[in-house]
């Protein structure tokens, strides 16, 4: 039990298992003598707690989407595409920095940059911009396309189909057409 009083303009707490007083010091006192000593049992104030409002159904998904998108970019192409809403919208980086690699939500579709953005202008949508954005796709293989360069080439995996064949990129960077001349450690045919 906590016990308080004032000793001049200073309040004062003890558990009064020992008091002072003219006669001694006395242990384990009684209540009687801890109160003729001047000490009164210390209640806390009761502070009533603060209301608060249950968070809306907004909160709540906010909440969860970015709990749950924190993992999202550890996922490959196609288990990002099940779960394409944790994404960011495309609107949500303009005027911003994007990274390579990074995945957007944009015209309901999931798209992945290409490179890095320094700043994203807002007319740089995905199919405005194509050097910087591909679309993120397992259920087609996409038509090959020329580069324009190093953004936005083949990376070492990437499949397209080209003169109705598909082709797998063996090495990043692929700007070469496939089955070309000069591209058969470039490209192979699946």
């Amino acid at each position: 039990m906590m016990y308080h009083k004032f000793i001049g303009d200073r309040e004062v707490f003890s558990e009064c298992k020992t008091l002072h007083t003219e006669e001694g010091w006395i242990s384990n006192p009684t209540p009687e003598q801890i109160a003729e000593d001047g000490w009164e049992v210390y209640v806390p104030p009761v502070v009533p707690p603060t209301p608060q409002e249950e968070p809306g159904m907004d909160d709540i998904v906010q909440a969860v989407k970015k709990m749950l998108s924190q993992g999202a970019e550890q996922l490959s192409d196609e288990d990002a595409l099940e779960v394409a809403a944790l994404y960011p919208t495309w609107a949500s980086f303009v005027g911003k920095e994007v990274e390579k690699g990074q995945r957007l939500w944009w015209d309901g579709r999931l798209w992945k940059t290409t490179q890095y953005i320094q700043e994203l202008l807002s007319n740089w949508t995905p199919v405005a911009a194509v050097s910087l954005f591909t679309e993120v796709s397992v259920a087609e293989i996409p038509d090959w396309r020329q580069p324009v360069g190093a953004e936005d080439a083949y990376m070492k995996g990437d499949k397209v189909k080209h003169n109705d064949k598909t082709w797998e990129s063996l090495v990043d960077n692929n700007v070469w057409e496939p089955g070309a001349v000069g591209a058969e450690s470039l490209w192979k045919e699946v």
